[in-house]
């Protein structure tokens, strides 16, 4: 039930913003707005019609009433549980892909499909399974496929009384109030779509009754994405031609799929650091619990954190009198810690650059405000900029290089990306940071005590897509040192400084000074502004 009112409330906060921006522009200028109203909304009808056809020929699925097999213990849970719920059985399919994801997708639910690719049937035991293929059968329930189609409606109705109203003059305060709605409502539908995902997996804990086994399949899931790309790079090295085609074909296919799945990559990714391991996940997990940033960084994805979710199945667990899989720690209370001084530090640059940027793109702002631009406001922002860009480049890059193994990286619950450890690590490379991304820069780097994501970090245009395309296939396997300073975000990961291979050959990254270049050149371009230097 909690998550029902949560659900209506965040769809009510919607449609209270797109009310109350409308009524005030039709207050002010009595002019009507049905068109672009009626253009949203049929935009989107066409959407929600037309997309289970789009999702099909995009996807190679095999589909089980046309000769495809899904395990019988899976078929037979599929078929008991919608005899008990009163659902029509979906049509199931299976993608033939070694990554393990699963989703659903439809209009209502008598044209429901579900769909499982075969990696996940490999890695997950049949009750696992079974938790996933519940959660999907969640979303059909739930009417999810139509829920989120009419949450989506309303940024689109603000954006569209955003660029209708724009044009007038007497109702260009109503077009920024519009905007300015239009940008809160996109992370109010993430907030209900995060929602909706911790319905769906009350959904599969009661109706298994093995909330662990989500659990568990949520963590499998991540670390097999991982595992994945290293069974690609092999076919790519030691494969045949036509193996190799296959390879590439599969990967494009994972990281199509992955965009739908059940947990997606920037909120499940940082499990796949431990190795399906019920321990190294447990660690891994602490930070997302009691740092404050690792909330933040939530707020920007379709998904929740994985181990808030992991806890969420823990609570079913213990009400249910099961024992637990992942255990985590007692204390979940947030540490704030430095939070604030370091959010500061990390914003004021974003604040300086989105007014400077305001006061060009949109001036009407500032004269309906009826204030008055000082005449060196402007390089002043710009100043601005530049200093304060210069401080948090200072704050983020800062302490002296020392050898360190993941492992106890990983139990560090205060470092965050403001909060480096700079550090020497030794271990191998085991694929790349974006599994199915075939031009990702990032890697995964495994030393004896655990994983971890290395950031590859260019300030030069393009030079990252270079390094992915051309060189990071070449450290596949290779035993390597890094100097880096460790962070986390919703990933633990190293943003490197400097990379040597087996055979002593290094490569150095750039990207502080290249921006505390740019930071001086900002400084330096506002001081001959305020001088008239040009």
């Amino acid at each position: 039930m909690k998550f029902i009112t949560r659900s209506l409330l965040f769809l009510l906060a919607l449609y209270g913003l797109v009310f109350a921006v409308g009524d005030w522009y039709l207050v002010r200028s009595g002019a009507n707005l049905w068109f672009a109203v009626l253009f949203a909304i049929g935009f989107v009808g066409l959407q929600y019609l037309v997309a289970p056809w789009i999702i099909q020929w995009v996807l190679d699925i095999s589909w089980c009433d046309e000769g495809a097999k899904l395990p019988e213990a899976n078929r037979e849970f599929i078929e008991k549980l919608c005899a008990e719920r009163g659902l029509k059985v979906p049509r199931i399919g299976i993608i033939y892909s070694g990554t393990p994801n699963a989703f659903s997708f439809g209009r209502i639910r008598s044209d429901a499909r579900v769909v499982v690719t075969s990696g996940l049937l490999d890695v997950l035991t049949p009750e696992e399974a079974n938790g996933v293929l519940a959660h999907e059968l969640g979303h059909v329930e739930h009417w999810d496929f139509a829920v989120m189609t009419i949450a989506a409606l309303a940024p689109l109705v603000l954006y569209q009384i955003y660029v209708v109203t724009d044009k007038i003059n007497n109702a260009r305060a109503v077009a920024y109030g519009a905007y300015v709605c239009y940008l809160l409502s996109q992370y109010v539908v993430l907030l209900l779509n995060r929602t909706r995902e911790y319905f769906a997996d009350h959904y599969a804990a009661c109706v298994t009754h093995a909330p662990s086994t989500l659990s568990s399949a949520l963590v499998k899931i991540a670390y097999g994405m991982v595992r994945e790309e290293g069974e690609y790079q092999r076919v790519m090295a030691m494969g045949s031609k036509d193996d190799k085609k296959d390879a590439r074909k599969m990967r494009r296919l994972a990281g199509t799929v992955a965009l739908m799945g059940i947990s997606n990559v920037r909120s499940g990714s940082a499990l796949a650091l431990a190795q399906a391991n019920p321990m190294e996940a447990a660690a891994v997990m602490k930070w997302d619990l009691v740092n404050p940033w690792a909330r933040f960084y939530e707020l920007s994805s379709t998904h929740p954190l994985t181990a808030l979710r992991v806890r969420e199945l823990n609570r079913e667990a213990e009400t249910m009198h099961q024992a637990i899989e992942y255990p985590l720690p007692q204390d979940q209370r947030i540490c704030w810690g430095k939070f604030p001084l370091e959010f500061l530090v990390w914003v004021l640059p974003v604040l300086a650059g989105g007014l400077l940027v305001t006061t060009y793109w949109f001036p009407y702002v500032f004269r309906y405000l009826q204030y008055d631009l000082p005449a060196n406001f402007r390089p002043m922002l710009l100043m601005a900029l530049g200093v304060t860009w210069f401080a948090r480049i200072l704050y983020r890059y800062r302490g002296e290089f020392q050898d360190a193994n993941v492992g106890r990286l990983l139990e560090d619950l205060e470092v965050s990306q403001m909060r480096p450890r700079a550090v020497h690590l030794k271990g191998k490379i085991v694929g790349r940071g974006e599994p199915g991304a075939f031009w990702s820069p990032d890697l995964v780097l495994r030393d004896g005590t655990g994983m971890v994501f290395l950031l590859y970090r260019s300030s030069i245009p393009f030079a990252r897509w270079i390094f992915g395309t051309v060189s990071a296939d070449n450290y596949m396997g290779q035993e390597v040192k890094v100097e880096g300073w460790f962070r986390r975000g919703l990933v633990p990961y190293v943003e490197l400084s400097k990379l040597t291979d087996g055979n002593g050959q290094s490569r150095r990254l750039y990207s502080r000074w290249i921006q505390c270049a740019a930071a001086a050149a900002a400084v330096i371009l506002a001081w001959l502004w305020m001088t008239g230097g040009f």
